[in-house]
């Protein structure tokens, strides 16, 4: 079974001692392990069944399995080290410990940024990422689904602690479902969606899109209006980064779900007195001569040729910036996955069991990336 070392026991006690609330409550059995607190030093000595968490902050997303194949899940892994590599090869990612249970085992994630409850946004994507790594492993979901609560104190037990900390929830983003594609009321064959912000307006022009797309929404969530904007961020220049986004997708829930989306954000161009809706937005032509109007045509005409040329040659830019970002991609794509077949043929060779965990130590690559490779040279 694993071995505690002194080590492992100082680092993971004083990640624990860090991140858990500076009194918890804790018990030598699950059922009354809620009825005192401790301060958090003196419970991870004493007590075998701790609280993580509180009712503001989350610091470890911990997950339980009991069962697994219609056995026990230690009977079906045997061991810490077995349900390791079990799990991280559904996950992708290590977890930051696991112990083992009498029946099977718990495993934890440390979160970098811890998650307030207060954070609606935040919460509902920690919610959703819980649900989705349960499904995946197949993990027991009454238990696994909570966000606080009583588990087991890991210094206590038998466990592995990997080092791997500071995690985010982006990480785990790829176990999430793919949003089927919506799109929302069109008016005269035109979506209302507007692009090719300029830096200073991409907040309030995402917001606006964001605004459009949850006013025809019958049933959304901020997941839906996130992913709608993400897919019109991620074409800017300069996109903002997913934080910044989810902010703006969190504010637009927060106005539908109070009814306050008004008529304005159903309107792509607002009419204002003597302006023509047009791209130029030129002031109407009035009370002038024929000669006039003729030298204010032919000026109008070469406003207009300018813009076409100067929007082409942005327009021949981003493309060629384009290329140059796929290009680079994919060049250090097949730079990865050369590196990766080495490492598996180097292992093969040494009789070494190949693992993800194991190929992206070896190759210092992304798991994600090293798992998506073998999972293509499988195929």
């Amino acid at each position: 079974m694993t071995n505690i070392t002194n080590i492992d026991d100082n680092e993971l006690r004083e990640l624990l001692i860090k991140n858990l609330p500076a009194e918890i409550y804790a018990g030598s059995q699950k059922h009354n392990a809620n009825n005192k607190s401790h301060p958090t030093s003196f419970a991870l000595e004493q007590y075998k069944f701790i609280n993580f968490n509180s009712k503001e902050t989350i610091s470890f997303m911990v997950f339980d399995m009991d069962e697994y194949n219609n056995q026990t899940a230690l009977q079906y892994f045997k061991d810490v080290y077995g349900f390791l590599e079990y799990i991280t090869e559904i996950i992708g990612l290590e977890p930051t410990y696991i112990l083992q249970t009498d029946k099977g085992f718990h495993f934890a994630y440390h979160l970098k940024n811890w998650v307030y409850t207060k954070q609606v946004k935040a919460l509902h994507y920690l919610r959703e990422i819980k649900k989705a790594i349960t499904d995946a492993a197949q993990l027991d979901a009454k238990a696994s689904n909570r966000i606080n609560g009583v588990w087991r104190n890991p210094l206590l037990h038998n466990y592995y602690y990997s080092h791997q900390i500071n995690y985010e929830l982006k990480d785990f983003k790829d176990l999430l479902p793919k949003q089927t594609k919506k799109y929302y009321k069109k008016r005269k064959g035109k979506l209302f969606v507007q692009k090719g912000f300029k830096e200073g307006d991409r907040n309030t022009g995402l917001f606006y899109n964001a605004m459009r797309y949850a006013k025809y929404q019958e049933n959304t969530s901020i997941e839906d209006i996130f992913q709608f904007i993400q897919a019109i961020n991620r074409e800017l220049d300069t996109p903002l980064e997913d934080d910044e986004v989810m902010t703006i997708a969190t504010s637009t829930y927060k106005y539908k779900t109070k009814n306050e989306i008004y008529d304005t954000f159903g309107k792509v161009n607002s009419i204002r007195k003597g302006i023509n809706i047009g791209a130029m937005e030129l002031p109407t032509m009035h009370s002038l001569t024929e000669e006039e109007y003729e030298q204010e045509t032919k000026r109008r005409q070469s406003l207009s040729a300018k813009r076409t040329l100067s929007i082409r040659d942005k327009e021949k830019n981003k493309e060629q910036l384009k290329k140059v970002r796929e290009e680079y991609i994919n060049k250090k794509y097949l730079e990865n996955k050369n590196k990766v077949q080495e490492a598996i043929e180097y292992f093969i060779a040494n009789d070494v069991k190949v693992n993800v965990s194991k190929v992206a130590k070896y190759c210092k690559i992304n798991r994600r990336t090293v798992k998506r490779i073998i999972d293509e040279l499988q195929k």
